[in-house]
């Protein structure tokens, strides 16, 4: 037998698994059906542009340790985001200085019961949260977790009242595909072997036994290391993309039910100059295609970035792509009180990737619905001894970030290499 272990997926947690078991000896295969590596890292640079374009991942969310590794051994630069965050109503902007605090306090109200309800029907329950506070809350939680509120586990999101300090939020400079090229490089070349281009078609697999089959052959190793994204677990078994185990995990299939996908609309948008203050970092409107907008701050640049998640980015879906690009920049006109003829004037290029039409994540990212706060950890055990599994969707702690990948990925390779 040729491989250890066969690894689907060469993303942040594919790559993460490959550089510490081929570090420990294993021979491994990493399978990707992309033409790239990175998965739902996409970073893109534009001639004229000094700073990357990220259409996927953007942010290291804390003090990411896996993440700030990579960071400080590649070397990179990550700088941290000014916490500044603006309320805009009908063009008329509010500082909130205390965005974190009342959002932990809503979550902190969140009861410890045995029945699960959707975070929509937690806010309906409680009389002691105003409409504003209310509409700020779940805005929050469709745009920072990609969910839609009536579909979310209020479970899932239980938090404390000591936890009111706002997480420290970084970008990177240099770019994030460079975390998962210093990813690349470091798994071992004499016993590694990287497959791009290969659509992983049927896994059949037995206790130390594990056959791939993609669209262009056949890969046999002793196990496997899944890392597909949770839109590609719930694909129809005849959609692009889909994979069949045989035989069936039924125990993972229950989980996957439980989790939802994360809708996203990323639309980046670049000008000739900036119409905003330098000051602005992050802005919140109601608006109902994009309620949410950010800046390259603290970097001054012309660059303004819309995201909709959960139902704002279903209707922004509903929409041809060119419609998508119009409707925000009647959101943005709104919520920077600009014409749209100036802002029109000075637009230079949109640039945008649409992941819930791409057969390899069909999502943005995971979350978990009602009564599924454990799913993701029941999709991350092992089978068997031979079936391991990572990626953001098996991470219970940090669901949707690249650090949550990454550990998942090193968390799989010491579940196998413990066998």
């Amino acid at each position: 037998m040729k491989f250890d272990v066969v690894i689907i997926g060469a993303g942040a947690a594919g790559l993460a698994a490959a550089r510490d078991l081929s570090g420990a000896g294993k021979r491994v295969c990493i399978v990707e059906a992309r033409e790239r590596i990175g998965g739902r890292i996409n970073t893109r640079r534009v001639d004229g542009v000094a700073m990357p374009i990220e259409l996927g991942a953007e942010f290291i969310h804390g003090e990411a340790q896996v993440t700030f590794a990579a960071v400080n051994a590649a070397p990179l630069i990550a700088l941290q985001l000014p916490d500044t965050h603006f309320w805009s109503h009908h063009g008329k902007w509010s500082k909130r200085d205390d965005f974190w605090t009342r959002i932990a306090r809503v979550r902190a109200k969140i009861p410890n019961r045995k029945r699960d309800v959707s975070f929509a029907e937690f806010l309906r329950s409680r009389r002691d949260i105003g409409p504003q506070l209310r509409e700020l809350a779940c805005n929050f939680v469709e745009g920072y977790h990609a969910a839609h509120a009536d579909r979310i586990s209020a479970a899932a999101l239980r938090g404390s009242d000591e936890e009111t300090e706002a997480p420290a939020q970084f970008r990177i400079v240099n770019g994030y595909d460079r975390v998962v090229q210093w990813l690349l490089a470091g798994v071992a070349p004499d016993r590694s072997e990287l497959r791009l281009n290969t659509i992983v078609k049927r896994v059949e697999w037995r206790a130390g036994d594990v056959v791939v089959e993609t669209a262009r052959d056949t890969i046999r190793a002793r196990a496997a290391v899944v890392t597909i994204p949770i839109g590609v677990w719930k694909a129809p078994h005849d959609s692009d993309g889909a994979i069949v185990f045989d035989p069936p995990l039924r125990e993972k299939e229950r989980a996957v039910e439980k989790l939802e996908l994360g809708h996203v609309v990323k639309i980046v948008f670049r000008f000739r100059e900036p119409f905003w203050e330098p000051k602005v970092n992050f802005l919140h409107t109601n608006d109902r295609y994009v309620p949410t907008w950010w800046t390259y701050a603290p970097v001054r640049a012309p660059i303004l970035i819309s995201w909709s998640g959960g139902h704002a980015a279903d209707a922004l879906l509903a929409e041809s792509e060119e419609a998508r690009v119009s409707r925000a920049i009647d959101s943005m006109a709104a919520a920077f009180d600009t014409k749209r003829r100036k802002i029109e004037s000075l637009l230079v290029a949109t640039y945008t990737h649409d992941w819930q039409a791409d057969p390899f994540s069909r999502c943005a990212y995971s979350y978990a619905g009602v009564g599924g706060a454990q799913a993701h950890r029941v999709l991350g055990k092992p089978v068997a001894g031979t079936l391991f599994f990572a990626g953001e969707a098996t991470s219970g702690d940090e669901t949707g970030t690249v650090a949550g990948a990454i550990e998942s990925g090193r968390r799989a390779a010491r579940e196998h290499l413990r066998v």
